[in-house]
C-alpha cells in the first residue's frame, strides 16, 4: 500500500467531504449503513481521521480506526475524542472475531495491489465482524479513468489491466500531489469478497447541480455492500 509522506498526511487531514469528489460515495454509505446508535465500527484504512469522524456523526458508539501508516496515525492525534481510537497495524487486525457491528473502508482498496493482498485484507474484516454485519467499500468506478473530478484524478487510459498502476492526483490547490494508486475491475471486488464468505451488491452514486464536473454523469465511486 502507499507511504505516504508526513507533508502528503497533513494535505490530506485538510480534505473534506461537503463538496468534493468524494461526498457521493460517503452518502450512499450513510444509506447502506444507517443508525449506527450503540454500534462499535471498524474503520479500516482510516488515514487522517475524517471518515472516523463521519462514523461517529452515524451515531457510532465507539469507532476504531486502523492504519498501516504512522504519518496517517500521527494526524489522528489531533483529534480528542473518547469514542474515537486509532491504531498503528500491519497484515492483521488485533481484534477477536466477531468483534464489530460494521466496518468501512474508504478510498483503501485503490492501494492493494494485489488480488492476493485483497483477500488478505477481506478475509481479516470478515473475521472481525459478527454476523449479519455489514462492510461497506468505497472505491473507484472503473469508467472513471479520465473523468474530469474537482478533487481528483486520473489521466485517460483506455488499457487498464487488473493491478495496473495508476497516477491519481490529488487537487488541493496549491498542495496537490500525486500518489500511485492501483486500478481493478468490479468483478475483481466481487469475486474475491464472495471467495472470503460475503454477500455482495454495488451501487454507481451520482450527484446532481451545476456545481459539479463529471461527477454528476459519470459515476466516481462504486459503493459495495458486503453482508456477512
Amino acid at each position: 500500500m502507499y507511504k505516504y509522506s508526513d507533508n502528503n498526511a497533513q494535505t490530506y487531514s485538510q480534505l473534506g467531504i461537503k463538496g468534493t469528489t468524494y461526498e457521493s460515495g460517503f452518502n450512499e454509505t450513510k444509506k447502506i449503513l444507517g443508525d449506527l446508535t450503540n454500534k462499535k465500527v471498524l474503520d479500516f484504512g482510516s488515514g487522517a481521521g475524517r471518515t472516523a469522524q463521519l462514523l461517529l456523526s452515524m451515531g457510532a458508539e465507539k469507532v476504531v480506526g486502523v492504519d498501516h501508516n504512522q504519518s496517517m496515525i500521527d494526524q489522528t492525534k489531533k483529534i480528542q475524542n473518547e469514542k474515537l481510537e486509532f491504531v498503528k497495524v500491519d497484515s492483521t487486525l488485533p481484534f477477536e472475531e466477531n468483534t464489530f457491528d460494521g466496518a468501512l473502508a474508504a478510498h483503501v482498496f485503490v492501494e492493494v495491489i494485489s488480488l492476493d493482498e485483497m483477500k488478505q485484507v477481506s478475509s481479516e474484516v470478515f473475521r472481525v465482524l459478527k454476523p449479519g454485519g455489514i462492510f461497506v467499500i468505497i472505491t473507484n468506478n472503473s469508467k472513471s479513468i479520465g473523468m474530469n473530478y474537482l478533487s481528483y484524478g486520473y489521466s485517460k487510459n483506455d488499457n487498464l489491466k487488473s493491478g495496473d498502476k495508476i497516477p491519481c492526483t490529488i487537487k488541493k490547490g496549491k498542495d496537490s500531489f500525486v500518489i500511485d494508486d492501483y486500478f481493478w475491475f468490479e468483478e475483481d471486488y466481487q469475486k474475491v469478497l464472495e471467495e472470503v464468505g460475503f454477500k455482495v451488491s454495488m451501487t454507481f452514486p451520482l450527484v446532481s447541480g451545476d456545481e459539479w464536473l463529471d461527477e454528476s454523469r459519470v459515476a466516481s465511486h462504486v459503493v459495495v455492500k458486503a453482508v456477512k
